[in-house]
């Protein structure tokens, strides 16, 4: 007997799973509540008595109606009562209507099989009321609906969920302005609140938006799509019970953008509040030639896209030598505003000694609280260089030729004659001037005997070193395995002091810094230095790469003949 039953069974499983589908004969529709209020989610439920596949049920017509259409979720069911076996599909939409009267949820139709029509009410209710009898809804606030363009505002979205909801699994998407900026700020918080007596859980989400145009908009809301569960009781398939889909929108709200005013000058940038100020590093007295400068602008303004900020340069002297670095921008929401700012560096190289003033620098800003224009400014700023502590000690910062220094010198001893009796300048001139040039050619003439001398007396000595085989160079202190190394490993700090090292090893001791090296080389190697220089003295660095510079030294460093005691080492 039990095993007849056991056949039985297996035959009607067979029967269940691989017998031909039965055709649709019965297809129904129900909605979970009507009337519904405006932005109260409901369910339409569609149920086909057999197993139908899920894409075959069309929900374009009811797209049609005026009727919002949210997540569908699908079930089928299998049952064998007494050897019968019946099948069901069933699709459960998330519907709302977005404005108050009377809608009609269209027949819908699967294999000639069709619903009938349903007539939904939606009704007004208030804010309060409608929230509380609500297990999830939406709420839109707006920090400000009368903006300027390209003024960014803050949007806040609070979703509500009743203690009682057991949320399964939801989605939130962005709120949607025609020509405007939408980007979100910060992570989603969490907290509790009471509406109308019912405790709600709340996830909050900021977004700044920024408008492009100006005129009136609406900001559409988000939508919230999810799952709640319908039963938490445990089951033996399911670790929870049955779901059910929701959706929930919030309220629209409605902007007015104003364009800039004609009497606004230069680059637009509305703002509640903007500070500018600069930064030198490293910060000291004095500075030296040569030595590199780190200024860094910081521009930080309220309430603006972060893309709006203008990017700062300095204005300095021809003596200056000037290495951009790129910006940085980003923003935050900090005490309940946003907050946007602008990193720019740069890197400036004196090459001259003297006190120097760099220009003011400023930018016009709107003030939208105001509505008047502004001017944020940092103040020109004094910077003294002096001569590099390896240059000349007795060299004169005058103008005056040196021939004639010694002349003056010499006409009025500090000892022998008053200070009101010393001859001046000009009357000094035109004997000076004859005796600075007889000066100046005879010291071409000694020069010129003196590296005669030196060229036969070198040939010479060579000659006899060469003879006894004893030619053996003196070592330099550069090594270009080090440099070789410091460029393949990216190391701008290491590179940087052994192409120095390299400079002074080719070209003298009297190269002290890579700004005179510039001078000396070809222009694709000064773009290399230039890039090296950046990177070491940026304050936001970028990364760096060797390998270019270490094949242009090599090219360099091939035009030193092989012969030259004083040639580099040959570069591997």
């Amino acid at each position: 007997m039990k095993k007849f039953k056991l056949f039985s069974l297996i035959i009607t499983l067979l029967a269940v799973f691989a017998g031909p589908a039965l055709a649709v004969t019965e297809l129904t529709a129900t909605v979970d509540r009507n009337p519904v209020m405006v932005n109260e989610s409901f369910i339409l439920q569609i149920v086909a008595n057999d197993s139908v596949d899920n894409e075959q049920l069309d929900l374009a017509p009811i797209m049609r109606s005026g009727l919002t259409v949210g997540r569908t979720s699908t079930s089928s069911q299998t049952q064998i009562i007494n050897g019968s076996v019946s099948k069901t599909t069933t699709w459960s939409t998330v519907l709302l209507a977005r404005q108050d009267g009377n809608f009609t949820i269209p027949s819908l139709e699967i294999d000639g099989v069709k619903t009938q029509p349903i007539q939904v009410e939606v009704i007004k209710a208030s804010n309060q009321a409608g929230q509380a009898s609500q297990p999830i809804f939406l709420k839109n606030t707006i920090e400000n609906n009368d903006l300027y363009l390209q003024q960014t505002v803050k949007f806040v979205t609070r979703l509500y969920f009743a203690s009682n909801v057991d949320l399964q699994s939801g989605t939130l998407s962005d709120p949607v302005l025609e020509s405007g900026i939408i980007k979100q700020q910060g992570k989603d918080k969490e907290s509790s609140e009471i509406v109308m007596g019912i405790r709600y859980r709340v996830i909050e989400r900021v977004y700044s938006i920024t408008p492009q145009t100006s005129g009136e908009f609406t900001i559409t809301s988000p939508t919230f799509n999810g799952e709640i569960s319908t039963d938490r009781r445990r089951s033996v398939f399911s670790s929870f019970g049955s779901r059910k889909p929701v959706s929930s929108i919030g309220n629209d709200l409605t902007i007015k953008v104003s364009p800039i005013p004609n009497s606004y000058k230069g680059s637009w940038l509305p703002s509640d509040l903007v500070q500018l100020n600069d930064e030198f590093q490293p910060l000291q007295q004095t500075y030296q030639v040569g030595e590199p400068i780190t200024r860094t602008f910081t521009l930080t303004a309220l309430n603006v896209n972060e893309e709006q900020l203008p990017e700062l340069k300095g204005s300095y002297p021809s003596s200056f030598n000037v290495y951009p670095d790129q910006s940085e921008s980003h923003s935050v929401l900090r005490q309940n505003a946003i907050v946007s700012q602008r990193v720019s560096s740069e890197a400036i190289v004196a090459t001259q000694a003297g006190v120097y003033t760099l220009p003011a620098v400023s930018i016009n800003w709107f003030n939208t609280k105001t509505q008047q224009v502004e001017l944020a400014t940092i103040p020109e700023r004094r910077i003294e260089i002096v001569a590099a502590d390896n240059a000349a000690e007795n060299s004169l910062v005058t103008n005056v030729p040196l021939q004639q220094q010694e002349i003056v010198a010499q006409s009025c001893p500090e000892q022998e004659v008053a200070a009101e009796s010393c001859p001046t300048l000009s009357e000094l001139a035109d004997g000076a001037e004859k005796q600075s040039l007889l000066l100046t050619l005879s010291g071409w003439v000694i020069w010129l005997l003196t590296l005669i001398a030196w060229f036969f007396s070198r040939k010479t000595k060579s000659s006899e070193e060469t003879a006894k085989g004893s030619d053996k160079p003196e070592k330099s202190k550069f090594n270009n395995a080090k440099l070789k190394q410091a460029c393949s490993n990216n190391d701008h700090r290491l590179a940087r002091a052994e192409l120095l090292a390299w400079a002074q090893a080719r070209f003298g001791k009297h190269v002290t810094n890579l700004s005179q090296l510039s001078a000396l080389v070809s222009t694709e190697l000064q773009q290399e230095i230039a890039k090296l220089n950046q990177s070491q003295y940026s304050q936001t660095r970028s990364d760096w790469s060797g390998t270019a510079l270490w094949q242009l030294i090599k090219a360099e460093t091939k035009l030193t003949p092989s012969k030259d005691k004083k040639g580099l080492p040959p570069l591997n």
